[in-house]
C-alpha cells in the first residue's frame, strides 16, 4: 500500500473535504492544512498528494532544493488552472486519485527557469505573438467567443523585431540575430498545447528546454497559422515554413531595448531574458502518460530559414505586408526555370507540331480523349506563364522571349492544322469543333483559374507535377486547331469564334498568373502595376465578345426551358435545340397521339409561337407516343 501525506488547502468547504476523505483507500498518514503545512519536514522518500491552488502549488515548488525533494501529485482544485492544464491532471479527483496511486514511480519532470523563476506552462515573448497563444485557455466550445476576439486581432498592424538569441548546449554555442514576431518556450511540449498540436514528442526529463520561433514574412500567413491554432487545431499537424524549432539546454534573448514578455499569462517587461532548465530537482506527477527516460537528442526544424541578414533588415524596416516576398532562393529558382520555359527550342516546337497533329485528328474524329491527349502535350503553358511573370516585373528579355515563343508555336501549330484539314476529306461541324467557336464568360473563368494555377504550380516544385492537370483545363491547342480548321475550310466564322477562344485564354492567363505571382511575393507592386494594367486592358477588349455570346447561351437556355417538355394541343415538346437567335431557328421534337398533317404543323408553329410570344422558323421532328 502506498503512503501518502495529503496537504489540503482550508478554503475548500469542510463538508466537501470530509466526503472525499472518507473515500480515500489507502488513508494517508495524515491530512495536513496548508496552513500548518512545512516543506522542510518531507524527504525525497516521501510523497505528498497537493489538493491546492495554482498559487499554493507555485510556492510550493519555489522553496524546492537541488535534491531530495519529495515526490508530488496533485488533485484538480476550483484554483488550480495553469498546473492541471500544463500537468494534465485528470478533472474528477477520484480519477486524479486512483492514477496516483497506480504510479510506482514519479520520474523527474522539467520545468523552465526564466531568470531564476519558475515557469509552469509556457513563456510567450513579443506582444504580438501573445495574441495566439494563451496558457490559460479553456474549453474550446466555451471560449469560443474568446478565441475569435484573438483571431480578430490577428489584422492589426504587426511588427517584426530584431532578436539576438543564443543557444548553448554541450557541444556548441550558437548566436542567431533574426527577425521575428515572437517565441515561445516550454520545459517539454506536454506543457503548451501548442508545442503539443505541432511537435510529436519530446522527453519530460530529457534536460533541455523546448523553443519554437516564429518569423512570419506576411500578415495572411500569420492568420492562415492563427486559423489552424483557435480553431482547427490538429496534434501532429505541419509545422509551417515560418515557424521554427529547436530543443537547447540554454537560450538567452535580448533585443537591444526592452520588450514584452508573459510568463504563464502575466505581463512583464525585460531588456534580456535567460532560459534553461530549472536546476531544482521536480518529481511531480503528471496525468499524461509517462514514458521511459528520454533517448530524444537536441532537434531542429526550420532554424535555417530564419530571416537574418539583408531580409532581416527588409522585414525590421516596416509593418509586415498582407502578402510575402518570395526570397532570394525562391527568385532564383523560378526565374531560371521561367527563362528556360521562354526559349524558342526544338523540343518545344517538336512538341507543338505533335500536339497540334493530335488534336486536329482527334477534333475530325470527334474524340475527347484524343484531344485531351494533345492538351497534355502542348508545351504553351509555360511560354504564357513566363510571359505574365516578364509583364509582372516590366522584363524586356522574358516578354519577348516569351512573345517570339508563343508566334511560332501559333504559327507552327496553325501550318499543321491547315495542312490535315486540307488532306482530310471531312468537312463536318461535329461536337467537338462546334464547342470551340462560341466562347463565353464561362471560357474567361476557366482561363482565369488555369492562370492562377499555372502561376502557382510553377512557384511551388513540390506541386510542379499538377501542371499537366492545369494544360487540360485552360485547353490552348484545341482551339488553335479549329482556328486552323477554320482557314482549311474557308470558313471565317469558324476561325474567328476559336481564335477569339484562343485569345481568351492568352489574355486570362497571362492576367491572372501576373496577379498570383505579384500576390505571392514575387515583385513589388509599384514595379508591377504597367504589366498588371496593359494585361487587365487586353482582357477587357476580349470581354465583350464573351459577355454578348455569354448572353446568347443564357438566352438559349431560358428558350430550352421554356419550350422542354411544355404541353401544347398538339402533344408535347421534346429535345428542343436552339439552331440561330437572329432569326430564331428552333429544332424540336413533338410527341403526339395522333396523326398528323400538313395544317397541324402550321397550327404547332403558331402554337410554339404563343409560348414564346415571338415568330420562329421551326425544324420539327415527328415522334409518335404508344400506349
Amino acid at each position: 500500500m502506498k503512503s501518502y501525506w495529503l496537504v489540503f488547502d482550508p478554503s475548500i468547504p469542510e463538508d466537501e473535504r470530509e466526503r472525499f476523505f472518507e473515500k480515500l483507500d489507502p488513508q494517508p498518514q495524515e491530512k495536513i492544512n496548508w496552513n500548518d503545512f512545512d516543506l522542510e519536514n518531507y524527504s525525497k522518500k516521501d510523497h505528498l498528494l497537493l489538493w491546492l491552488s495554482d498559487e499554493q502549488c507555485r510556492i510550493i515548488l519555489g522553496k524546492l532544493k537541488d535534491k531530495g525533494n519529495p515526490n508530488l501529485a496533485l488533485l484538480p482544485h476550483p484554483e488550480l488552472k495553469l498546473f492541471a492544464k500544463a500537468l494534465g491532471i485528470a478533472a474528477s479527483k477520484e480519477k486524479a486519485f486512483k492514477w496516483f496511486l497506480e504510479q510506482e514511480k514519479i520520474q523527474p519532470f522539467d520545468l523552465l527557469s526564466v531568470n531564476g523563476e519558475l515557469c509552469i506552462s509556457s513563456l510567450v515573448i513579443g506582444e504580438s505573438l501573445s495574441v495566439l497563444f494563451d496558457p490559460n485557455e479553456s474549453d474550446f466550445f466555451r471560449s469560443f467567443g474568446k478565441r475569435f476576439s484573438r483571431f480578430l486581432k490577428l489584422f492589426r498592424k504587426v511588427k517584426l523585431e530584431t532578436f539576438k538569441i543564443k543557444l548553448k548546449n554541450e557541444e556548441e554555442e550558437k548566436v542567431l540575430e533574426v527577425a521575428a514576431m515572437g517565441i515561445l518556450a516550454t520545459g517539454h511540449n506536454e506543457s503548451s498545447l501548442v508545442f503539443k498540436r505541432l511537435i510529436e514528442d519530446s522527453g519530460l526529463n530529457d534536460g533541455l528546454l523546448q523553443v519554437l520561433i516564429l518569423a512570419p514574412k506576411s500578415l495572411f500567413s500569420i492568420i492562415q497559422f492563427g486559423l489552424q491554432n483557435l480553431f482547427f487545431p490538429i496534434k501532429g499537424g505541419r509545422i509551417p515554413d515560418f515557424v521554427s524549432y529547436v530543443s537547447t539546454e540554454y537560450l538567452e534573448v535580448s533585443c537591444g531595448k526592452e520588450f514584452t514578455y508573459a510568463l504563464d499569462g502575466n505581463e512583464a517587461k525585460a531588456e534580456k531574458l535567460e532560459l534553461k532548465v530549472s536546476e531544482q530537482e521536480v518529481n511531480i506527477l503528471v496525468g499524461f502518460e509517462q514514458t521511459k527516460e528520454s533517448e530524444s537528442k537536441r532537434k531542429e526544424i526550420n532554424l535555417g530559414k530564419l530571416p537574418t541578414g539583408k531580409l532581416r533588415e527588409a522585414l525590421t524596416r516596416g509593418y509586415l505586408p498582407w502578402v510575402r516576398h518570395a526570397t532570394t532562393e525562391e527568385f532564383k529558382e523560378l526565374f531560371t526555370l521561367l527563362k528556360q520555359n521562354s526559349q524558342t527550342t526544338s523540343s518545344f516546337l517538336v512538341l507543338m507540331a505533335l500536339s497540334t497533329l493530335i488534336a486536329t485528328f482527334g477534333l475530325f474524329a470527334d474524340s475527347g480523349p484524343v484531344v485531351i491527349g494533345a492538351m497534355i502535350l502542348a508545351p504553351l503553358m509555360g511560354p504564357i506563364i513566363s510571359l505574365a511573370m516578364g509583364a509582372l516585373r516590366q522584363d524586356g528579355i522574358l516578354i519577348k522571349s516569351s512573345l517570339i515563343t508563343l508566334f511560332w508555336g501559333i504559327l507552327l501549330g496553325l501550318v499543321f492544322a491547315v495542312a490535315i484539314t486540307w488532306i482530310t476529306p471531312l468537312q463536318t461541324m461535329n461536337s467537338e469543333i462546334l464547342a470551340r467557336i462560341r466562347p463565353n464568360l464561362l471560357d474567361l473563368g476557366i482561363a482565369v483559374a488555369a492562370g492562377v494555377a499555372g502561376a502557382y504550380a510553377h512557384s511551388k516544385e513540390e506541386i510542379a507535377k499538377t501542371l499537366a492537370g492545369v494544360a487540360i483545363s485552360v485547353a490552348l491547342v484545341p482551339p488553335l486547331a479549329v482556328s486552323g480548321i477554320g482557314l482549311g475550310w474557308g470558313e471565317w466564322n469558324v476561325f474567328w469564334g476559336a481564335a477569339l477562344l484562343l485569345g481568351t485564354n492568352l489574355a486570362g492567363i497571362v492576367l491572372a498568373a501576373a496577379l498570383t505571382f505579384l500576390v505571392l511575393g514575387f515583385s513589388p507592386f509599384q514595379l508591377a502595376k504597367k504589366g498588371i494594367f496593359i494585361s487587365l486592358g487586353l482582357m477587357i477588349l476580349v470581354t465583350a465578345p464573351l459577355f454578348l455570346s455569354f448572353r446568347e447561351m443564357v438566352r438559349e437556355n431560358q428558350l430550352i426551358q421554356r419550350l422542354s417538355g411544355s404541353q401544347i394541343p398538339h402533344g408535347t415538346l421534346r429535345e428542343v435545340k436552339i439552331r440561330n437567335l437572329s432569326p430564331l431557328r428552333i429544332s424540336v421534337t413533338i410527341l403526339s397521339d395522333k396523326e398528323l398533317h400538313q395544317e397541324d404543323f402550321v397550327q404547332i408553329k403558331s402554337e410554339i409561337e404563343a409560348v414564346l410570344d415571338q415568330p420562329i422558323e421551326l425544324e420539327l421532328t415527328l415522334g409518335v407516343m404508344l400506349e
